[in-house]
Order: structure tokens, then C-alpha cells, then sequence
């Protein structure tokens, strides 16, 4: 009965260690983003009525010399509308980078939490029918597998959280 129930146990660790994205590991950025990847997400704000589904298409370079990867995005949202984003994560440390886009005002510090996510948040100038619009981003990139990635984001103006971003990337 001892075996039965230890092979039980290990069993259900074993479960557990596949299906916990605690225990995914910890996100290395050029290591997940270096090359292909496809996201499928939505931008939702309830307040202002707006559902926003849309693909984008991401091309990873990595430079070993400055410890930097370049993470180009083209976006294609449901609508049609296209958009093309370009970061740059310059690696500081294990799990810390800076981010760096040309809509966004300041460098942002991505860090690694507890769980191996990657948090940063960042003020970026969306140009607008009425003009620019300055948002905050406060953004958690969780490796849920080897192959894919999630994006959640919460979309802020004036300290009032005003939409979300919910994105997943696969390899």
C-alpha cells in the first residue's frame, strides 16, 4: 500500500510541476522572443465600450555583445488597422532588463517576481483622432510552457485603471 500511495504522490508532483506556471520556470526574454513568435490577444475597456481583438507577429534579435533584444511587433487588429511597435530589452542582471520603445517616455525596469514572471510598467504617447494620449501600462509575462508565453496588462489613465490587454504567445 506505501507504493501504491508513493507512486501517487509522485505522480501528482509530476502533474503539477507541467501544469503550474509557478513552476514553468522563470522567463528568460531573448531566450523566448529570439526568432518567431505569434500572439493572439484583445484590448477591453468596459468603460469606453471597446473590444479590440488582434494578432501580432513578432521577430526577436538577440546581440550578445550590447545584451540586447530587439522585439519587433507588427499588429493587425480584427478591424484591420495595423500598427508596428519596436522594443528594446537591454539585459542588466539575471531576470532584470530595461526596456526601451520610441512611444514610451522613460526607460522601463523589467524585473523577474517571486513566481519567474516578468513585471514592468511603462507610460506610453498613443497618437489619437483628438491628439496624443499619454497611458500606463502595468504589464506580467508569465511562461505558462515551454512554447507559450501570456501577457496580461492593465491599461491605466490618471491613476484609474480604464482597459485591460490579455495576450498569449506560442513559439
Amino acid at each position: 500500500m506505501t507504493s501504491l500511495r508513493n507512486a501517487l504522490v509522485c505522480s501528482l508532483l509530476v502533474l503539477a510541476s507541467t501544469a503550474s506556471p509557478a513552476l514553468a520556470g522563470q522567463l528568460v526574454l531573448e531566450e523566448f522572443f529570439r526568432g518567431k513568435t505569434v500572439g493572439k490577444g484583445v484590448f477591453e475597456s468596459k468603460i469606453a465600450g471597446v473590444y479590440r481583438p488582434f494578432t501580432v507577429y513578432l521577430k526577436g534579435t538577440w546581440n550578445a555583445r550590447t545584451f540586447t533584444l530587439r522585439l519587433r511587433e507588427d499588429f493587425v487588429y480584427e478591424d484591420g488597422e495595423r500598427d508596428t511597435k519596436t522594443w528594446f530589452f537591454q539585459k542588466v542582471a539575471n531576470g532584470r532588463y530595461i526596456g526601451q520603445r520610441a512611444d514610451v517616455i522613460a526607460p522601463s525596469n523589467v524585473r523577474t517576481d517571486g513566481n519567474g514572471a516578468l513585471r514592468f510598467s511603462y507610460v506610453a504617447e498613443l497618437e489619437t483622432e483628438n491628439g496624443p494620449l499619454l497611458l500606463k501600462f502595468d504589464d506580467t509575462l508569465t511562461q505558462i510552457d515551454r512554447r507559450t508565453v501570456r501577457n496580461t496588462a492593465r491599461v491605466m489613465k490618471a491613476g484609474f485603471t480604464i482597459g485591460t490587454v490579455d495576450l498569449t504567445f506560442k513559439k
